[in-house]
């Protein structure tokens, strides 16, 4: 397994990324063949879910979003459902910057059926747009363009990218060239 240090971080986050590399390995990365969310196959899968149900470890990942939420300085943080919601919401508590979410497909009832968005939202506020684990990337570049077609101003980030996905990410996530046989 492999990682790449994220743009722009400091040398003082390498323990934290160690670290979250570390607990992804001990707790969420499962081998075996699983069909992915985007219908690629691939020898491995991480379990985002073993990381984000302890308290304790999602805590510690939403911190590690503190000094991009000081650099982007967002007006809003977005998650996409459902993962990308649990971390927005972890990250808005810390930070204390309000939070929206953005569905895969509308909602179909309800006050504000056929909307993609959920919560307070103003034209041209700075979004910043959390979600979990990217391999391609589709899922979360629609999210973003929903954003940006509501005028908004969207940077993406995730906390694992394991594919080739143009989204920013705590950790670039890969298991050695011989042993991977991931589609993506």
């Amino acid at each position: 397994m492999g990682y790449l240090e994220p743009e722009g971080s400091r040398l003082s986050r390498i323990p934290e990324i160690k670290w979250l590399v570390n607990i992804i390995m001990e707790r969420a990365l499962t081998r075996g063949e699983y069909l992915m969310a985007g219908g690629v196959r691939s020898d491995f899968y991480i379990d985002k879910f073993r990381l984000f149900s302890d308290p304790a470890i999602l805590r510690r990942i939403a911190r590690l979003f503190a000094p991009i939420v000081s650099e982007i300085n967002p007006d809003l943080i977005a998650g996409t459902e459902l993962g990308g919601v649990i971390l927005a919401t972890a990250v808005s508590g810390m930070s204390n910057i309000p939070m929206i979410v953005v569905r895969k497909q509308p909602k179909a009832y309800g006050a504000f059926a056929d909307e993609y968005v959920e919560g307070p939202y103003r034209e041209g506020q700075r979004v910043l747009l959390l979600e979990d684990i990217v391999s391609n990337g589709r899922e979360v570049m629609a999210a973003a363009a929903r954003l940006e077609e509501l005028n908004l101003q969207v940077t993406v980030y995730a906390v694992i990218n394991r594919g080739l996905a143009p989204v920013k990410s705590l950790v670039q996530f890969s298991l050695p060239r011989g042993s991977a046989k991931t589609e993506n």
